[in-house]
């Protein structure tokens, strides 16, 4: 049977492409980069190695000992890793030196470079997760109003913007008024902060840079981002179609309608 690496982050999406893998008759190898519950996997493979991400070096050359030939990267990992210690190898120490002045996104370039320049194709996350993307239109029975929809228009433009400068891909807005654009703090806290601006009525923005990696990243909503949306009031969420994985999709928008939230996919 082929086999398929996944260097897994934290969260359920490691999970899903383990058990789309083996629905395709590829045997997972997993490597766990971060102190997720190793039994989250049980039952769907028995090759299961855990390192530091940090240990480049020791990730790939048990992928290539495992006669991995294809490899996916997935799972969240907290961008703040970069502004502590943590674990690292003499290939990773090289990758950091030669990219120490430059943004997060040179580093995982680079990162990605050596990976494959010792024999692995790096996939796409959504490989296997086309399903998870959800197509252009409003997912909801609720409706933006006129003036929902032209901040809607903004904070996804300024989404885009911030996302192009490798700075973060939420934007909170109101009455045509930028409250809140996401740095490191991440999706939740950004929108706790805009809608504690905006109070009621907040809209939501979510977008890629125009030369995103989907091999690293593809932008992620779903039942924990929706409950902090209820928690501040909000009142629409717009993400990028075909560029956003929306998890739980049939029950995310059945929710978000209980909530009385629009969701929108933007083309």
């Amino acid at each position: 049977m082929e086999k398929l690496g996944i260097i897994a982050g934290a969260g359920e999406l490691p999970i899903l492409v383990a058990r789309a893998a083996v629905a395709h008759d590829r045997k997972p190898v997993i490597i766990q980069i971060t102190k997720s519950d190793a039994q989250r996997f049980a039952g769907i493979t028995d090759e299961l190695h855990t390192y530091g991400v940090g240990q480049i070096q020791k990730i790939s050359q048990t992928l290539l000992d495992s006669n991995v030939k294809e490899a996916v990267i997935i799972g969240k990992v907290e961008r703040n890793i970069l502004l502590r210690p943590f674990q690292i190898d003499a290939t990773t120490i090289r990758i950091l030196v030669q990219n120490r002045r430059k943004k997060p996104s040179a580093i995982v370039d680079a990162a990605l470079t050596y990976l494959e320049s010792a024999g692995l194709t790096i996939l796409t996350q959504d490989r296997y997760l086309h399903h998870l993307l959800p197509q252009p239109g409003v997912l909801t029975t609720r409706q933006p109003t006129a003036s929902q929809w032209a901040d809607v228009e903004l904070g996804i433009r300024t989404a885009r913007q911030i996302a192009n400068m490798d700075i973060g891909q939420t934007v909170v807005v109101k009455n045509h008024i930028v409250l809140a654009l996401e740095a490191i703090e991440g999706t939740d806290i950004t929108i706790l902060r805009g809608g504690g601006l905006g109070k009621k009525g907040v809209v939501v923005a979510k977008a890629s840079a125009e030369d995103h990696d989907f091999r690293v990243d593809v932008p992620t909503v779903g039942m924990q981002t929706l409950k902090v949306l209820h928690q501040v009031k909000a009142s629409v969420l717009a993400v990028e179609a075909r560029r956003t994985f929306m998890m739980g999709v049939d029950a995310f928008i059945k929710e978000a309608d209980r909530c009385k939230i629009a969701i929108v996919a933007i083309e």
